[in-house]
């Protein structure tokens, strides 16, 4: 779901290419016994409701996929059902380049479980030696879905990831972002600058920390059944969460039955 700025500055282009033509027109004699004037203004018109029908449909693709967006009981953003047997809880870095290679296997997961079996939450962890940038990032995604809501959320950090250079270097029309989700300026400014955003990342930080997080993405795989997690590190595929998964699921099934089942490493 690759968004790109080009379009976004449609607006913008097309005035410019407009008033050249405009120029152009009003210096050549047939344009103007032809068009009297009006030739100008019926094809900015035209161009200019392109432009627009193109930038709406731009920020509808920003959700597409994004349906399962949610929000569960600590007030975290999830993608999938608040009530799954099983929670990928995600500590990322919109900077960090294996958290970008990584984004699609968490969302792929949760659209493949049967019946809603598996969340995705996401939780921040900006490095230090991607500051002040990722801890920026972070505080977008915020302060985007707090006047747009979950799907924003997603949306906003997916937009990130696919524009970013990462390692901290960001892009140079991010600043674009509340323009291009159509948050209101004054409201997005004070949330950029609020405490409660700062707080709120680094109480996340402080739960990675104590889960023993040191490196992103870091994922918490938990089944909310028997309340047991095992952490997974780094970019890991697909089949590697299939493996964990299934074998939470055949433990829980062992110590209903009264077996004892062998210990599994954690990492």
């Amino acid at each position: 779901m690759v968004i790109s700025f080009i379009t976004y500055k449609t607006q913008v282009m097309t005035n410019q290419l407009l008033d050249k033509m405009s120029t152009s027109l009003a210096t050549n004699p047939v344009a103007q016994s032809g068009a009297k004037g009006n030739l100008q203004d019926e094809v900015k018109d035209a161009l200019k409701s392109i432009a627009d029908q193109k930038l709406a449909e731009e920020r509808k693709a920003l959700y597409k996929g994004w349906d399962k967006a949610n929000k569960n009981t600590d007030g975290r953003y999830i993608y999938g059902e608040p009530g799954a047997r099983f929670s990928l809880i995600n500590y990322e870095d919109l900077e960090c380049p294996f958290c970008k290679r990584f984004k699609e296997t968490p969302k792929y997961i949760v659209d493949t479980a049967t019946a809603g079996a598996v969340n995705w939450e996401w939780r921040h962890y900006p490095m230090s030696f991607h500051e002040p940038v990722a801890s920026k990032a972070a505080a977008v995604a915020e302060c985007i879905a707090e006047q747009k809501g979950p799907s924003a959320f997603w949306a906003v950090t997916d937009y990130w990831f696919n524009h970013t250079e990462t390692n901290g270097k960001g892009f140079k029309d991010a600043d674009s972002i509340p323009a291009l989700f159509e948050v209101d300026q004054a409201k997005y400014d004070t949330c950029m600058g609020s405490t409660e955003v700062i707080k709120r990342i680094k109480q996340d930080m402080e739960a990675g920390s104590a889960a023993g997080v040191d490196g992103t993405p870091t994922t918490i795989v938990r089944d909310n059944v028997t309340g047991k997690e095992v952490s997974v590190v780094g970019a890991q595929p697909f089949s590697k969460f299939v493996e964990v998964i299934q074998a939470m699921v055949t433990d829980s099934q062992k110590d209903t039955s009264g077996e004892t089942s062998p210990s599994q490493p954690e990492k």
